[in-house]
């Protein structure tokens, strides 16, 4: 029997795994194994490894029963996973509330509704099981932990994070971020591995993460809410949001990832060089996912929070508009300038900040610049992380 690892995970934004009828009935350990793969398919693929897509044609094992880097971890028919994951036990006793969130005035646009998801603390037990035969168990574990660093530091675990879940904290996590590197390294040294090209699907190297801080005065926070949408429905369920109980481990949240959303599809509906096309594929359209995520806001001390923009980009968005275009596009709105990316500094209050009516915004901005490896990004991701503000 190999030991377990315990890792305490505590929500800053709602956690959602998936459940019954589009709701949330209990902690799918499922949609977080789900999460954490999709996470570990882009870090191997931005280290120079082998994913396949086990949601497309190309899944594993092969015809020659080979599997890819990650299925080698993750399991695939016929292998199993290297590691067992047992997460908290909960019942959501109100999976069929949920927020009404409408920003703008457009009758044609339903708005948001935003169901109750896991809000507290529990824990995680992680087992390994196996690994593969040029790993030894502490690199299984370490591999696993870089990616619960990631998540922690930049990112959110489970689904629906373009909708502003899955924003967490992990106690328990202490990864070598060299030796995980190496590990991954390692994997690419297997007998008969099954080799897998990128296929332009979400690889490290692609993604871009961003942070903002910012003030609230001191006034009802559901006021403040309730200022900057056209109408939000259930008081009780804005409130839940804003609860707070040090007993529970739970604190405040500012479901502001809808009126974010709004504010940028409008820019982008504006900007000359994003097409319709283009729109869609950054913000989503019915039955396509965004590849921009936006969490909800989650306090950083005294008055100040912070909320996460992030994403992975192709190289081409459906062929009209370039990577570093958008994410030009995209640092514009937020009024990033182009130096001290990789610190907290001061936006210009532009169009954004104005419809969001917030002033003195800080914000963080990384993305692997040019010369830069993808180890060494993810390395500067983990290790630099951001520096300097004023909102902590």
């Amino acid at each position: 029997m190999h030991d377990v690892l315990t890792v305490k995970i505590r929500t800053l934004t709602p956690l959602w795994t998936g459940g019954l009828d589009g709701t949330m009935d209990r902690i799918h350990e499922t949609g977080i194994i789900g999460s954490l793969r999709w996470w570990y398919e882009a870090i191997v693929r931005g280290l120079g490894g082998s994913a396949c897509d086990p949601t497309g044609d190309g899944k594993c094992p092969d015809k020659r029963g080979r599997y890819c880097d990650v299925c080698a971890v993750f399991g695939a028919t016929g292998l199993k996973r290297a590691f067992r994951l047992e997460g908290p036990e909960w019942w959501n006793e109100e999976r069929g509330r949920r927020l009404k969130v409408k920003v703008g005035r457009h009758r044609n646009h339903r708005g948001w509704f935003l169901g109750r998801g896991f809000m507290g603390e529990g824990e995680l037990n992680i087992l390994p099981l196996r690994w593969p035969e040029v790993w030894t168990e502490e690199e299984l574990i370490n591999s696993l932990l870089l990616v619960f660093a990631l998540v922690e530091r930049w990112a959110g675990v489970g689904a629906k994070t373009q909708q502003g879940y899955g924003v967490v904290a992990f106690d328990g996590i202490d990864v070598d971020v060299q030796k995980a590197l190496d590990a991954y390294g390692k994997l690419k040294n297997r007998g008969d591995r099954r080799v897998v090209s990128n296929n332009n699907l979400p690889s490290i190297d692609g993604f871009f993460f961003a942070k903002v801080r910012f003030q609230t005065p001191k006034q009802d926070l559901g006021e403040w809410v309730k200022n900057r949408v056209a109408r939000i429905d259930s008081d009780g369920e804005l409130n839940w949001y804003l609860y707070s109980d040090a007993d529970l481990q739970r604190k405040a949240v500012l479901p502001i990832s809808p009126i974010v959303r709004y504010h940028l599809r409008n820019l982008a509906r504006r900007e000359k060089g994003i097409d319709v096309r283009a729109r869609h594929r950054l913000f989503g359209e019915q039955g396509k996912k965004s590849l921009i995520h936006i969490s909800h806001a989650y306090p950083v001390g005294g008055n100040g929070w912070e909320f996460r923009i992030w994403g992975w980009m192709p190289k081409h968005l459906d062929g009209s508009v370039s990577r570093s275009e958008a994410l030009g596009s995209l640092k514009g709105w937020l009024g990033i300038e182009s130096s001290n990316l990789r610190r907290y500094h001061a936006a210009r209050n532009g169009q954004f900040w104005q419809a969001l009516n917030i002033s003195t915004p800080e914000v963080c901005w990384f993305e692997k610049e040019k010369e830069e490896s993808g180890s060494d990004y993810l390395g500067a991701l983990l290790q630099d992380g951001c520096e300097g503000g004023e909102n902590a």
